[in-house]
């Protein structure tokens, strides 16, 4: 048998106190008014509050979510330079983001402002970026005329993996 996700969990114990709460609208309808029934029927309605708030929460992020996410980068697609840029990674607290980025193709954002363009990355074997040494690596966007009107030559960007900031750098000017 598997186990319940927590989603799921939630779910079920979202109908258990809806039920409760059902059934306490019911006691506190059939209860004479001032008696112990029509009490416990109130409390079991209150019980009720907490999941409503939750409920809220819910369909507030759910609002929130955009719908039309953009496409990322097919599965096999070939890589096509778009910008060059120096990179230099931030020293890491822990050995895990040492070296966050290895030899391949690296799936990340460059943060410019309040402005995220998801690129990829082609990192050479042997050519892996070390923390606090510049680098200079080949770029592309999923978007790539939307980037580059905003990365120009000399705009200096952050580098990041969802949350986390791995280095800064520049886009550096085109060859020719």
């Amino acid at each position: 048998m598997t186990q319940p996700t927590i989603s799921t969990r939630r779910q079920i114990i979202t109908v258990v106190m809806l039920g409760f709460a059902l059934i306490g609208g019911v006691v506190r309808w059939l209860a004479p008014d001032p008696s112990l029934a029509r009490t416990l029927g109130s409390l079991l309605m209150v019980l009720w509050l907490p999941i409503v708030g939750n409920i809220i929460g819910w369909l507030m992020q759910r609002a929130k979510t955009p719908k039309n996410l953009p496409p990322g980068f097919a599965p096999g697609t070939a890589f096509e330079p778009h910008a060059r840029i120096e990179l230099t990674l931030l020293a890491a607290d822990t050995p895990l983001l040492s070296q966050p980025i290895r030899a391949g193709y690296f799936v990340g954002a460059l943060v410019v402002g309040s402005e995220a363009f998801t690129t990829r990355l082609a990192v050479p074997a042997g050519g892996e970026p070390v923390p606090e040494v510049p680098c200079t690596l080949e770029v592309q966007f999923v978007r790539p005329a939307l980037a580059l009107a905003q990365l120009t030559p000399e705009t200096r960007f952050a580098l990041l993996e969802g949350r986390t900031v791995l280095g800064t750098g520049y886009v550096l000017p085109t060859a020719g």
